[in-house]
């Protein structure tokens, strides 16, 4: 009797181990196809401003005291001296700029008028105050140069010019708008050079188009850089904002992003002449990518699956272990599991973008060509594809996370970026949308289109 149940117990174990097959699967080549960040084009806008109370500051301390003097004009004994007597003061309206110059006005002049018989006549002096006004327009030339036309557009006398001769009263003020006639030209002339010497807007466009053909790395967790390749400027009207002047550039580029090492630069391009358009520039576009590793695909997956238990009829394994690489441009998922079958089993899947989960997840599961060959010979059961499908919703990663962190990480950089001393890289990502999945060594390169006002700003034209 004993014997015969040490014989059936020899026979249960027996069958136990027979029905648990040990798999010994060859690991599938990992390889990974080339993945690259398609380039962008945009137009990055260049905005330089000008404080029109910097320019009046300027234009006051460069045209002071003792404005114009002349004697003999317009051929007649007369002489004249044209002093500021204030500060002048601007207003703007987009490329018109408007001014109130007041002047002190001293006239020497020759005058003799006949009065009964006789002839009265002397050298008289005479000062008196004035405000002229004049307006500005403001362009620029294919050079880059500002041009400005100043007309005078009319004046106020302050202080008018008085004097009485011997009961004769002698007609000052014509005489002293004659004598000021002279120096309109001169001040008018003036204030164009001094506008045009002050604002030296080539410098700042080409430090600009010259500084952003360098790459620059934009995120050092994930070691994200950005080349531009700028190929025109683009030059739009002026506008006034408050009390600031502001020119549209824009620069249209090709924007490029990489992963990884910094990229070479490209050879230097030269600021080209400008094309002139009556529209703003259009929106930021840049093509990007962001790293999800498969150790942390694989450590949330893990958290829902190891341990778990699947069923297909009476048969069942339980996973311990699970990790993923790729191939060929397929993700392969290493399954360590026991049960019904013990070993490890590889099974393939497309990595796709769900938009409406905003996840990654695994489509078109199926048992890698060396696995399901042994499969076929110790356990087809697996092959009918139930356990697959049970296991592969266990398999989605929401990388929402990842887009939003993108999408934080650049707008921290970009809320004050230094390209070069005065100019910095300044806006806001408005919107991230995925475009593709890729995988590359370790990872799931999440490939995203991003959107955003952003532009180059010169904070502070130095006058």
């Amino acid at each position: 009797m004993k014997k015969l149940n040490f014989i059936l117990s020899l026979t249960c174990v027996a069958l136990f181990f027979s029905s648990c097959k040990t798999l010994q699967i060859e690991k599938p080549k990992e390889s990974y196809l080339p993945s690259n960040i398609a380039p962008a084009v945009s137009e990055i806008p260049l905005q330089v401003e000008l404080d029109v109370k910097k320019l009046e500051a300027s234009i006051n301390k460069k045209m002071n005291g003792l404005i114009f003097e002349g004697s003999n004009l317009s051929d007649k004994d007369l002489s004249v001296k044209v002093w500021k007597a204030q500060p002048f003061t601007f207003t703007i309206n987009n490329n018109v700029i408007e001014y109130r110059v007041p002047l002190k006005l001293w006239t020497r002049f020759a005058w003799k008028v006949e009065k009964f018989g006789y002839s009265v006549g002397d050298n008289y002096e005479a000062n008196g105050s004035i405000a002229l006004t004049y307006k500005t327009t403001i362009s620029i030339d294919k050079n880059w140069k500002l041009i400005a036309k100043t007309t005078g557009s009319g004046y106020e006398w302050l202080e008018t010019p008085k004097l009485s001769v011997v009961g004769v009263n002698v007609p000052v003020t014509p005489v002293a708008s004659l004598a000021l006639s002279q120096c309109d030209k001169l001040i008018t002339a003036q204030i164009d050079k001094t506008l045009a010497e002050t604002v030296d807007l080539k410098k700042y466009v080409n430090q600009a188009w010259n500084e952003s053909q360098k790459p620059r790395q934009v995120s050092t967790e994930n070691n994200v850089w950005l080349r531009i390749t700028p190929k025109d400027v683009y030059v739009s009207p002026f506008t006034t904002t408050n009390n600031k002047l502001n020119l549209a550039v824009a620069l249209y580029a090709q924007i490029e992003s990489f992963m990884g090492s910094q990229p070479a630069a490209n050879t230097a391009v030269a600021l080209p002449a400008f094309k002139y358009v009556t529209r703003p520039a259009q929106q930021f576009n840049l093509n990007i990518g962001a790293d999800v590793t498969f150790d942390k695909i694989a450590e949330i997956a893990k958290k829902q699956l190891q341990g778990k238990t699947f069923t297909q009829g009476n048969k069942a394994i339980t996973i311990t272990d699970l990790s993923l690489f790729g191939s060929e441009g397929k993700a392969v998922f290493i399954a360590d599991v026991i049960g019904s079958l013990k070993g490890r089993i590889y099974f393939t899947g497309n990595m796709t973008y769900n938009a409406e989960k905003t996840a990654v997840e695994i489509t078109e599961p199926e048992f890698e060509v060396k696995t399901s060959n042994a499969l076929v010979k110790s356990a087809g059961w697996l092959l009918h594809g139930m356990i697959l499908k049970q296991l592969t919703p266990y398999l989605t990663y929401s990388i929402k996370d990842n887009l939003d962190k993108m999408k934080l990480d650049v707008n921290q950089m970009l809320g004050n970026y230094t390209i070069m001393d005065g100019v910095s890289l300044q806006g806001k990502l408005n919107s991230v949308s995925v475009t593709s999945l890729s995988l590359v060594p370790g990872a799931v390169r999440v490939q995203a289109n991003v959107k955003g006002n952003i532009g180059l700003k010169v904070q502070d034209l130095k006058l």
